[in-house]
């Protein structure tokens, strides 16, 4: 039987009216250098540009501050000399037992909300103003003068305006770490520096998990005030670095700085590689980029996510960092301590499986590094989202038998592998769609609206899932898993649906896929040519001058540019 012919899409009407002037061979050898990069090997790729991986994945590190704070915060509340210090006398299967009331438990979750809010504003303002490097350089310095706010605090009300204003840093953190990824790394390396970011934040729960251990055989106030005086580590490291990074050529680009902008990509690149003219046709595909984009969006500011076909990838980018993350299931974990106490475990088996479970974040992070570049983005998502359904059934199921030394072990395997499989899937992913599906001029804010819509589900299911496995509320235990299974099957059917492949795809083309309204389920199997690096008549060629000689004349190049640009 023939094949059915691959469906080829080129500019949508609006964007091909919004181009003026475009020389079409210089554009012509950028889109060819990116064909080139689609191609390379990661082993290749890596070689020519690990000095950009490297700045992307040492700025990500600040995930680490906030895998920890959350980590930290949660199991603080199961930590004996935490409860001596903060908690109240409660009546727990007639026994007497420190316990900190639900509603403090919630108040601690719900507090950074606006905080959070706040943080993501700024930095969609901040970055746009001053670039990557000094709104990092800015939220860095904040957060070290937020750590005293925890390590002295003296009651529950003190720590509760602690979490509200660090949550500003944190909000910065998580847009500013994936949209610089996104921007600084060439296409094949992408993906694996924006999925380095969930490794981060697997990195902080875990040491968050160690000391936390540790903090056990502390009985003195100084077993979880240590716990907050390690955050002062991570600024002392990270403001240096941030202060010797380079800045997004994306955003020199659209600030008219392109001598800067080739600078910052000869910098990251392997030296020698890069010259006059492959540079500046590099450069001519973000300027185009930017002009497709300008077709559509005349600003960067917050409206412009909800004009044309922008509200749909705002859309895309609210359920994939708001709602997937949330929903997929891992809320089971995020109180394992007092999950597994209150399925009857003593409190230092409790401490010592949480630590055992964090531990897979890395593996997890590690495995989904090999994974990705077999199975793609989507179904990478997809694939994992449907084991977590499954392993929220069995949690579930184990919660309706009686309960006895083997149930309590399977609840915790059943734990260990949600959280191996969400790292090993959905959390990377998450970081890596994010970035990805806005367009570049409006990325940060996009980032930064879709993290303000993740506050919002999970402070508002942090309200529940303290209930659900509290003792002392709702005591719901293992049955939660049934609650959790049906927003999972929710957000996956949601994913096969709306959620749409970015891999070796350049913003160029993703602009182009979306301006055509394509179906999400068929963006990797959609050919697109542009029009303006073919050559076509609309198309003006601009005056070029050539370094070292460089003329070539335009019939020359004519042979290489008109050829369409397809995706592979």
């Amino acid at each position: 039987m023939a094949q059915t012919e691959q469906k080829t899409v080129g500019l949508a009407a609006f964007q091909a009216e919004g181009l003026t002037e475009v020389d079409p061979y210089l554009l012509a050898e950028g889109f060819q250098l990116i064909g080139a990069e689609k191609q390379a090997h990661f082993r290749q790729a890596f070689r020519q540009h690990w000095r950009a991986v490297l700045w992307s994945m040492g700025l990500s590190v600040a995930l680490i501050m906030d895998g920890y704070d959350g980590a930290v915060s949660n199991a603080y509340f199961g930590l004996p000399s935490f409860l001596d210090y903060f908690g109240h006398d409660a009546l727990v299967k007639g026994k007497i037992v420190k316990k900190i009331d639900v509603n403090w438990q919630t108040g601690l979750q719900l507090c950074g909300l606006p905080g959070g809010f706040l943080g993501l504003y700024i930095c969609g303002w901040a970055q746009e103003r001053y670039g990557s490097r000094k709104t990092y350089m800015g939220g860095m310095a904040f957060a070290f003068c937020c750590v005293p706010l925890f390590a002295f605090a003296q009651n529950l009300p003190m720590l509760l305006v602690a979490e509200a204003v660090s949550a500003i840093a944190w909000g910065i953190f998580n847009t500013l770490s994936a949209s610089y990824a996104a921007e600084v790394c060439p296409i094949q390396l992408r993906g694996y520096a924006m999925g380095f970011i969930s490794f981060c934040w697997g990195s902080g729960s875990f040491i968050a998990s160690g000391v936390n251990r540790a903090a056990l055989d502390v009985q003195s106030q100084w077993g979880w005030r240590m716990g907050y005086c390690v955050q002062w580590l991570w600024p002392c490291l990270l403001l240096p670095l941030a202060y010797f990074a380079p800045e997004s050529p994306y955003w020199l680009v659209r600030q008219g700085r392109v001598d800067e902008a080739k600078q910052v990509l000869t910098r990251v690149a392997r030296p020698g590689y890069w010259d006059s003219r492959n540079i500046d046709a590099y450069v001519a595909v973000i300027k185009h980029t930017d002009d497709i984009e300008r077709t559509e969006a005349k600003s960067s500011s917050f409206w412009e996510m909800w004009r044309g076909t922008n509200r749909r990838r705002t859309l895309i980018v609210m359920g994939v960092f708001g709602c997937v993350p949330v929903f997929s299931g891992t809320a089971m974990t995020a109180y394992a301590v007092q999950f597994f106490e209150a399925a009857g475990m003593k409190t230092k088996t409790a401490f010592n499986f949480n630590l055992g479970i964090a531990s897979l974040n890395l593996v997890g992070c590690f495995l989904e590094f090999f994974i990705i570049r077999r199975l793609g983005r989507r179904p990478l998502m997809i694939a994992g989202l449907v084991i977590l359904g499954l392993m929220l059934l069995l949690i579930g199921i184990f919660g309706c038998i009686p309960e006895t030394k083997a149930t309590r072990n399977g609840i915790g395997a059943c734990c260990a592998v949600i959280n191996l499989v969400y790292h090993a899937s959905v959390g990377p992913l998450t970081y890596t769609f994010a970035p990805e599906i806005p367009a570049t001029m409006l990325r940060v804010r996009t980032v930064a609206w879709g993290r303000a819509f993740y506050n919002i589900v999970y402070n508002a299911t942090a309200q529940l899932t303290p209930r659900m496995v509290s003792d002392t509320a709702w005591n719901w235990g293992p049955k939660a898993a049934f609650f959790w299974l049906a927003f999972n099957v929710t957000v996956t059917i949601w994913c096969y649906f709306c959620l749409p492949e970015t891999r070796n795809l350049s913003y160029a083309e993703l602009d182009i896929l979306f301006g055509n309204k394509i179906s999400a389920r068929k963006f990797s199997h959609v050919r697109v040519q542009d029009e303006a690096a073919a050559g076509d008549g609309k198309f003006v060629p601009t005056e070029i001058e050539y370094a070292d000689g460089d003329q070539k004349n335009a019939e020359q190049l004519d042979e290489k540019a008109r050829p369409t640009y397809e995706l592979s």
